[in-house]
C-alpha cells in the first residue's frame, strides 16, 4: 500500500496545470482546510472523479395499445383460420378425428358441413398442419371454376408442366403424378373448402378423381368442406354416384354457454394471456348469449368490446361493455320500420318485394339509359362501359394460394346498404367476396373502407 507522502508524490507528477491554484488556496486555508483538500485530491487520483448517483427507476410509460394494454403478445380474436388458435369443442374434435381418420384409412370421399362462422376453415387448416409429414394436401378455395380449371389447379400444385393438353391428358398426367406419390409412401390429398358453390359438372369431375386407385387403395383422398347448401347440392338425382362414395361425414355445432367461455380462454392463452382477469364472468354470459355460440361472433364481440375498455381504460370487461358492441353489431337496428301508412302498401310494393335495393342499383347502372347518348351529334369521346361503384368495409383478407403458383388473396367486403321496407333483412345485407393478388391487396387492411367497380364490356 502506497504511503500518504508516495501518494501525495504521484498526484503532483500526474495532476494537469490547474491543480496550481490549488497550491494557492492551501497557502490560505486553515491547517484542517488544506488537509481536506489534499484528501480530496488524492481521492481523485487513486479512485478517478466519483460520479453522481443516478435514479435506476425506469420511467412507467401509458401503454401504447391494446395489447400492451391487457399484457397480450398477440391479437386473440383475429379473423384469419390460424391453426394455433383452433378450439377443439366435442363437435370441432370429432370431426377433426373423423375427417383426420378417413383419409388414414383411404376412405375416398369425405365431408365436413357447418354453418357459417363455425371455424371451418380453421379446422381444416388444423388438418392440413397434422398431415403435413404424412401426406402431399392441395387445397382448394376458388370453387368458381370450371372442369378445366380445377384440373390445372391440381397440376399447378403438383408442379406438372400441362401446357397445350387437353383434359384427357390432364388427367393421365395426374395419374401418373398420384402414382409416383404413392410410391414415395405419401398419401395425397384434395380439401375443397366452400364447396356448396361447385357447380354440378364440377362435382362430377372431383367424383372421377376418385377412380384413380390401384388394386388395394385409392390413390386421392377427398374432403368436401361448405355449408349446408352441399348437402342439398348433393340430393340431386344426377348426383347419386357422388353421393353414395361420401364415405365419412361431419359437422360443426354452435358452442354453449361453458364451452363459450372455455374458447375465449384458449384464445387469449394462444395470445400470451397471464392469467389476468380480462372478462368477467357476466360478460362471458353475455358473450355467450348475443353470439349464439358461433365462433366467429365470438371473436368480433370480444375484440369490439376488448377495444371499447381499452379505450376507457377498463382493466376488466364487464356484461355492459359487451351489450353496448353487441348493439352496435346488430344489423337490424340500421333497418328502418316498415311504413304503416297506405302508400306503402301501393303498387309499388310488390317491386320492392322482388328486387333488392343492390339489384336495382346495378340495374340501373348497367343500363343505356343511365349513359350518356352517345348516338347524339354532341357526344365527343369514346363510348364509355356501363358502370357502377359500390362503396362499403373490407372485413377479411386471407392469404392464399391461387390458381398460378403466386400468391393472392381472398378478400370480403361488406357493402353499404340503404334499406328499403318491405325487403327481408336478409336482402339487404350485401356482402361480396373477391380474389386480389399481391400487389392489389398490398394498401387494403380489414375495417377500412374500400370501393368496387363493376364494368360491363
Amino acid at each position: 500500500m502506497l504511503g500518504l507522502e508516495e501518494l501525495r508524490a504521484r498526484e503532483i507528477a500526474v495532476a494537469p496545470d490547474p491543480h496550481q491554484a490549488n497550491e494557492n488556496a492551501l497557502e490560505t486555508a486553515t491547517v484542517e482546510d488544506r488537509n481536506d483538500v489534499e484528501r480530496k485530491a488524492i481521492e481523485q487520483v487513486v479512485f478517478g472523479p466519483q460520479a453522481l448517483p443516478v435514479d435506476l427507476t425506469p420511467e412507467k410509460t401509458a401503454p401504447a395499445n391494446l395489447l400492451e394494454f391487457y399484457e397480450l403478445r398477440q391479437q386473440p380474436f383475429d379473423v384469419t383460420p390460424d391453426p394455433a388458435y383452433l378450439y377443439l369443442s366435442p363437435s370441432h374434435r370429432d370431426a377433426l378425428a373423423t375427417l383426420k381418420q378417413g383419409i388414414e384409412h383411404f376412405r375416398g370421399f369425405m365431408m365436413l358441413v357447418a354453418e357459417p362462422g363455425m371455424g371451418k376453415t380453421t379446422l381444416l387448416n388444423k388438418l392440413m398442419e397434422e398431415l403435413s409429414d404424412s401426406a402431399r394436401v392441395v387445397f382448394l378455395f376458388q370453387t368458381q371454376c370450371s372442369s378445366r380449371e380445377l384440373l390445372c389447379f391440381i397440376l399447378n400444385e403438383l408442379e406438372v408442366d400441362h401446357t397445350g393438353m387437353d383434359v384427357v391428358g390432364m388427367h393421365r398426367a395426374l395419374n401418373q403424378a398420384l402414382l409416383e406419390e404413392m410410391l414415395r409412401g405419401r398419401r395425397f390429398v384434395l380439401i375443397v373448402d366452400e364447396a356448396q358453390n361447385l357447380q354440378e359438372p364440377v362435382l362430377e369431375t372431383i367424383r372421377l378423381l376418385s377412380d384413380f386407385e390401384t388394386s388395394h387403395s385409392k390413390l386421392i383422398q377427398i374432403v368436401l368442406a361448405g355449408q349446408p347448401q352441399i348437402a342439398e347440392t348433393l340430393m340431386a338425382p344426377s348426383l347419386v354416384q357422388l353421393r353414395q362414395r361420401i364415405a365419412a361425414l361431419a359437422n360443426l355445432k354452435s358452442l354453449t354457454p361453458s364451452e363459450t367461455a372455455a374458447y375465449i380462454e384458449h384464445r387469449l392463452r394462444a395470445a400470451g394471456w397471464s392469467d389476468k382477469m380480462i372478462f368477467s364472468s357476466d360478460a362471458l354470459d353475455q358473450i355467450a348469449e348475443s353470439s349464439d355460440g358461433v365462433p366467429r361472433s365470438i371473436n368480433n364481440l370480444c375484440f369490439n368490446a376488448l377495444l371499447e375498455s381499452f379505450h376507457r381504460g377498463l382493466d376488466v370487461v364487464d356484461a355492459d361493455i359487451v351489450k353496448e358492441v353487441a348493439e352496435k353489431l346488430n344489423l337490424e337496428a340500421l333497418v328502418r320500420p316498415p311504413q304503416m301508412d297506405a302508400d306503402s302498401d301501393s303498387s309499388a310494393a310488390p317491386e320492392a318485394n322482388a328486387a333488392t335495393q343492390l339489384a336495382r342499383a346495378l340495374a340501373a347502372a348497367l343500363t343505356t339509359e343511365a349513359r350518356p347518348d352517345t348516338s347524339s351529334a354532341n357526344f365527343i369521346g369514346p363510348k364509355p362501359k356501363p358502370e357502377v361503384v359500390l362503396t362499403g368495409n373490407l372485413s377479411e383478407k386471407v392469404r392464399s394460394q391461387g390458381w398460378s403458383k403466386h400468391h393472392e388473396y381472398r378478400i370480403l367486403v361488406s357493402l353499404e346498404r340503404d334499406p328499403i321496407s318491405g325487403i327481408p333483412v336478409a336482402e339487404r345485407y350485401y356482402c361480396c367476396s373477391l380474389y386480389v393478388d399481391e400487389a392489389q391487396a398490398a394498401g387494403l387492411k380489414p375495417g377500412k373502407p374500400v370501393r368496387i367497380k363493376i364494368e360491363q364490356d
